[in-house]
């Protein structure tokens, strides 16, 4: 596989978070280091001080487009939500002048969850009982404005966002404000404005906005600062009492360094030779990252209109991939972008693209690539370089017309379990290209066959766990992928010299026995308590459940503490002559042989073993492990090698250990941030 010319980290989560600019930081270092006044001192160090927070507060309204407005430093987007929406509330709570007969707060469907979560818990302390609306949006993620000229006349607050954070499809204000003022000129407005700053133009003086909260560190700036904007005349209350500071509106020392960092920042925004680029140019920036996407994957859906959408913000899926193995693919590679998916294959949805009505698949496993806007030509080539050194690894098992020969089968030859949640779907592959199904799973079918349709594989028999209507549909619908139609439904005995298929039926389970010639006998089946020979694999579909018959498990375990540094691993590794066995998937080991051998400081991968913890169980039919081997097991977190060690140990492995927190700690100590500013960092390891 081609490597791309850096392992070093391509930091693609930018509406996450972003790192801070090097001229920002200089400055902020300065402010903690030199101006390091209390603005509220009366001598001249405190003066400066204060001169610079007022000279900040001044660039942020000209940035915004507001001389009237008030401009409120808080400590980022959620508290300025907090006190948007406690000033809106107190605001009409007091006014004896506006009471609505069923009072209404609303909110965007596709709003950041800070903003529903607020509030539910200021209504209900402060008392207002209001009902809470959702505004529906339709499945461009526009909000439905019918829905809110129905409803709005009775709100005592709408909340809505400039720019989606998920998806970067941006509202029309325009058009918004007319709808609420058309029938409700008193509603207090809250715009989320967090990913709208530097993308999108505001002028907050020529709108009926009233609160517009913003964050600093979505763009640039330091942790810990943002600003709320509030419209001259509308209501306010402190959200924070104490000594009074900001003129009675937010108590507490100010964050000096963190102003001085917006400073920094809205002066590269207003710069001629900003370091932002134009709209035009992150236009082209999105271009080159689709381009690399459609040929990395071939098959890709983006979940937002292009032309609806901030050019820094790519929302997509791969039908034959879920959101974890993406996001593990381009970690291999130094790629870091989000995931629908946090923690497991499926086990999350995003409730933006569920608002916006997109299919499961594509709710459980969408993927946001986000970029920078001050990210040059340079680092986006870099990154699309990235992407397209993947390709090679995927076209093993998933992708058409690579032009290879059949030498790639004995990627997929033998045992694959196909996790898709708590469930698993096991594929059998024999040496004859003759396929094997147990226990189909509808979400996996794109995966299952472009596995089998790629590998040019022949579906014998689909096995079913039970004879539900699910299990049914689930088989019908793989035989429509396949472009089979005649596959009987009744499992017959298969017969070959190498191997033997038999279903074997009680009054409440079913069997299927696949007896390997000279190996281990698989059975798939949901009753995993019994195994009748003393080398049977039983394979179900509760997850990673596989187990060998309990004469030869091993019940005294090991007590293994784990490596919790690369240090000790290399130690480990050196005192017992031991193998690494990196349980990553093919596609992710492939994409980072060479990081693995300079991290562990090997000459040669003869001491790297690779056997995804999907291939485990075929592992054991090959007698591709020695119990008596030492094996150091690695991933990307840790925690397939921690599964794939305990499955080992009950297995009689004796010599094991993990690298607990996985490779992707060693990442983050050893390489550098590559931006399109040079930005420095110390390992402190």
């Amino acid at each position: 596989m081609i490597q791309p010319q850096s392992l070093q980290p391509i930091y693609l989560d930018a509406n996450a978070t972003t790192p801070v600019l090097e001229p920002i930081a200089t400055k902020v270092m300065n402010a903690m280091m030199n101006n390091f006044g209390n603005p509220s001192s009366a001598h001249i160090t405190g003066v400066k001080a204060k001169r610079l927070l007022e000279e900040t507060r001044s660039l942020g309204r000209d940035l915004i487009g507001t001389q009237t407005g008030e401009l409120l430093f808080t400590s980022g987007a959620t508290e300025g939500i907090q006190t948007a929406v406690v000033s809106a509330i107190s605001g009409y709570l007091e006014n004896e002048h506006l009471k609505y007969e069923s009072p209404v707060l609303l909110y965007g469907a596709t709003e950041h969850k800070a903003v529903p979560n607020t509030l539910v818990h200021w209504n209900k302390m402060l008392g207002l009982n209001a009902r809470i609306l959702e505004i529906p949006v339709d499945n461009l993620g526009l909000l439905d404005h019918h829905f809110i000229a129905e409803h709005v006349q009775q709100a005592v607050m709408i909340c809505t966002m400039a720019v989606n954070n998920e998806t970067g499809v941006v509202q029309n204000l325009t058009a918004l404000e007319e709808t609420i003022r058309a029938v409700n000129k008193n509603a207090a407005w809250l715009v989320d404005c967090v990913q709208a700053l530097g993308k999108i133009p505001l002028v907050m003086d020529s709108t009926s906005i009233d609160y517009a909260p913003f964050s600093g560190h979505k763009l640039y700036a330091p942790k810990g600062i943002g600003f709320l904007y509030i419209r001259s005349g509308r209501p306010y209350t402190p959200f924070i009492a104490g000594g009074g500071q900001e003129s009675g509106m937010r108590s507490g020392t100010e964050n000096l360094p963190g102003i001085v960092g917006l400073k920094a920042l809205f002066e590269l925004l207003k710069s001629d030779d900003s370091a932002f680029h134009s709209s035009t140019q992150l236009q082209a920036h999105r271009a080159l990252f689709i381009e690399a996407l459609n040929d990395t994957f071939e098959v890709v859906s983006y979940h937002s209109e292009l032309a609806l959408s901030v050019a820094t913000t790519i929302n997509f899926s791969v039908p034959y991939l879920t959101s974890k193995e993406i996001m593990d693919l381009f970690d291999a590679v130094g790629i870091r972008v989000s995931g629908g998916s946090a923690c497991s294959a499926g086990a999350t949805s995003s409730f933006v693209l569920e608002a916006m009505k997109l299919g499961h698949w594509e709710c459980e496993n969408a993927v946001r690539l986000s970029f920078g806007p001050a990210d040059d030509s340079e680092f986006i080539a870099m990154a699309c370089e990235s992407i397209r050194s993947v390709k090679s690894s995927l076209q093993k098992m998933y992708l058409r017309g690579c032009g290879e020969s059949k030498s790639m089968l004995p990627n997929c030859i033998g045992l694959t379990q196909l996790v898709y949640g708590s469930q698993s779907c096991w594929l059998y592959v024999t040496e004859n290209s003759e396929a094997f199904v147990y226990n189909p799973i509808e979400r996996i079918i794109p995966k299952l066959s472009r596995i089998i349709l790629t590998q040019d594989l022949k579906c014998k028999a689909i096995l079913l766990k039970n004879d539900s209507e699910e299990q049914k549909y689930a088989r019908n619908n793989l035989l429509t992928s396949l472009g089979q139609h005649t596959l009987s439904d009744k499992v017959q005995s298969y017969n070959n010299q190498k191997w033997a298929l038999v279903e074997e039926r009680g009054n409440d389970t079913v069997s299927y026995l696949l007896k390997v010639r000279g190996k281990s006998t698989v059975r798939f089946s949901e009753d995993v308590s019994t195994c009748l020979f003393s080398r049977e694999l039983t394979c179900s579909s509760k997850g990673a459940s596989f187990e060998f018959a309990a004469s030869e498990k091993n019940a005294a375990q090991p007590s293994l503490v784990g490596c919790n540094t690369i240090e000790e691993a290399k130690l480990w590794l050196s005192d017992t002559e031991a193998k690494i066995l990196d349980v990553r998937e093919q596609t992710e080991h492939d994409a980072s042989i060479e990081h693995i051998k300079a991290l562990f400081e090997l000459s040669d991968s003869s001491r790297v073993i690779n056997i995804p913890r999907s291939r485990l169980a075929n592992a054991f039919l090959e007698n591709e492990l020695d119990a008596n081997m030492a094996y150091l097991l690695i991933c990307r977190t840790g925690t397939r090698s921690k599964s794939t060690l305990q499955a080992l140990t009950v297995s009689g492995f004796m010599r094991l250990e993990n690298l607990n927190g996985g490779l992707r700690w060693i990442d983050s100590a050893k390489l550098r941030l590559f931006r399109g500013w040079a930005c420095t960092f110390t390992n402190y390891n």
